[in-house]
């Protein structure tokens, strides 16, 4: 969880930098995605602290709460593919619409037609063709979609997580809750409470 808080800063830098590139960090639609991205990037830096600060030392070693672990494994394998997908949306066609080769750049006519097709309102063509290129990797390439595969299975299945959730879960804490406010009702939905008083 370590690992994926901060791959998940990082991909929250390329959004940011993505609605940056193209101009329209303004506009209230970006702005709601850029900040549903920020709060699913913050709850899991908040489950990785919550791990840590619900954690026991045991004998010689510190571990982390378990249920918080599995929750974040549950709650992130569906999280991965969303951010993606937000990434995917903010670029567009930006991440597919760029020169096939750094050597197109070599070539001063097709340069010249790079220089004025793939300029935005905060980088030169160059700049934006690399960032482009960098985000690509990180969301369409090879690399990219082998990550999301890890960050769906690398703790197993979803049934898996789902199940370590499950088992780990204060049941009898929720149920006590629920017991508690039956035991203050009686069979005409009345509060006790509210009859006493």
């Amino acid at each position: 969880m370590v690992r994926l808080s901060v791959k998940l800063k990082f991909l929250a830098g390329l959004a940011h930098r993505t609605a940056e590139m193209n101009g329209v960090t303004q506009f209230p639609q970006v702005r709601e995605m850029l900040g549903q991205l920020a709060a699913e990037t913050g709850m899991v830096d908040a489950l990785v602290a919550a791990m840590e600060a619900k954690g026991a030392q045991v004998g010689p070693y510190f571990i982390p709460d378990r249920h918080t672990l599995y929750s974040a494994q549950v709650l992130t394998q569906q999280l991965y593919a969303h951010i993606i997908n937000t990434l995917r949306e903010l670029a567009g066609g930006g991440m597919i619409m760029l020169p096939s080769s750094v050597a197109d750049f070599d070539n001063p006519e097709i340069a010249a037609l790079i220089g004025k097709t793939q300029q935005s309102p905060k980088a030169n063509s160059h700049d934006r063709v690399k960032f482009y290129k960098l985000a690509w990797d990180a969301v369409g390439s090879e690399f990219g979609s082998r990550h999301q595969q890890y960050e769906m299975f690398y703790a197993g299945a979803t049934f898996v997580t789902k199940g370590h959730s499950y088992r780990t879960y204060d049941w009898s804490g929720a149920d006590r809750l629920v017991q508690t406010m039956l035991d203050s009702y009686d069979l005409n939905g009345i509060s006790i409470a509210s009859k006493a008083a």
